[in-house]
């Protein structure tokens, strides 16, 4: 049942970050305006990622989810949950500083959009397994397809 729920964790904060970026474009006026509603929401989806994790690893919850049909796998496993915690907690950091410290002109809710897409990112890579095969090995077998030998 946990299980299931781990590609929330990668899943919130891009999810969130694509839905600001889209209203970012479509209304950039009144978005901009929206800097600690904006803040608010993308550091709350990654709380939420990182307590669904910390469940995880203190579970001791292992497997394999298929997400986009057969074409992508998150692999689930205490190095990669300690990894994908540790990471959310930096970016927790980060945003929490970047909160606080930070003025509230033009490109700040770019910024956050930003923060919270390169978060949900860097969680999927982290549940990904094996990152070489996953970035490379389509890379390879495409260049091999063109005629392109390495």
């Amino acid at each position: 049942m946990l299980l299931n729920l781990t590609w929330l964790i990668p899943g919130l904060p891009i999810s969130l970050s694509v839905l600001i970026a889209v209203l970012l474009l479509s209304f950039r006026k009144t978005m901009n305006r929206l800097t600690k509603p904006v803040s608010y929401l993308i550091i709350i989806s990654l709380i939420i990622a990182e307590i669904i994790n910390f469940v995880l690893f203190k579970q001791h919850i292992t497997g394999n989810i298929l997400l986009f049909g057969n074409n992508f796998k998150l692999t689930v496993d205490n190095s990669a949950l300690l990894f994908s915690q540790s990471i959310g907690l930096i970016f927790l950091l980060i945003m929490l500083f970047s909160f606080f410290k930070l003025k509230r002109q033009n490109g700040y809710v770019r910024y956050f959009t930003f923060l919270g897409l390169l978060s949900g990112l860097v969680f999927m890579f982290s549940f990904s397994g094996s990152p070489f095969h996953n970035i490379y090995d389509p890379l390879l077998s495409f260049l091999n397809r063109t005629g392109i030998s390495l």
